[in-house]
């Protein structure tokens, strides 16, 4: 398998991050949607990532999508999704949560990396922002130790532990470390986990800080 994009995306490493807890291999292709754009766009029209293709060519787009495919290569027994039942939509719904406080931050950081400061659009910075702190004050609320699920990793712990990374990388005024205590030490638990540790971007990966 072949896994397109940049580890600076929360979306893209909490992929990464799966297919490593699933021990499955893959290679990567770290295009970036702001350098590659062309050739982004020959393997997803939107040009976003992440994209996964399979071995058999097939390609699939958005990270819920991919990961609910390897959930099922899992298996239940091991998928960090449950199969049914209460547990699987207490999972889905902190996922959820998560993922639209994710969407939220990367689209200020990009309101703020593509303006100047007098043309940042300072309400739809004021809207983004309080809906990215009503995010995080409901995880805060709901999150257990040492894993969101108090003694049981999932993939709410996947996805939060990416958006945490991407939140300290690009909107560290957003999430300071004398707040959300509880969902920073999530982070710094989920960043010893081998699987967190084999998708941090490196320098080369980073989103360039003008990219106009």
């Amino acid at each position: 398998m072949i896994l397109v994009g940049q580890f600076d995306s929360p979306f893209v490493r909490r992929v990464a991050v799966t297919l490593n807890h699933y021990h499955m291999p893959f290679t990567r292709n770290a295009i970036s949607v702001f350098r590659n754009v062309p050739e982004v766009q020959k393997i997803n029209p939107l040009i976003r990532v992440p994209c996964l293709i399979l071995e058999s060519g097939e390609t699939l787009i958005d990270s819920s999508a991919i990961i609910d495919h390897l959930d099922e290569m899992a298996g239940p027994a091991r998928a960090l999704t449950p199969a049914h039942g209460p547990q699987r939509r207490k999972v889905l719904q902190a996922v959820v949560m998560a993922l639209g406080t994710t969407d939220k931050a990367v689209a200020l950081f990009h309101e703020r990396l593509f303006h100047i400061d007098k043309h940042i659009n300072r309400d739809l910075e004021k809207r983004m922002l309080s809906q990215i702190r009503a995010g995080l004050d409901r995880l805060e609320h709901d999150c257990g130790a040492p894993w969101f699920f108090d003694d049981k990793f999932t993939q709410a712990d996947v996805t939060i532990g990416c958006m945490a990374g991407f939140m300290k990388l690009r909107l560290p005024d957003v999430f300071p470390n004398d707040k959300f205590p509880k969902l920073h030490a999530l982070a710094l638990h989920c960043e010893t986990k081998e699987d967190f540790v084999k998708a941090r971007p490196s320098p080369e990966e980073l989103a360039p800080r003008n990219a106009r």
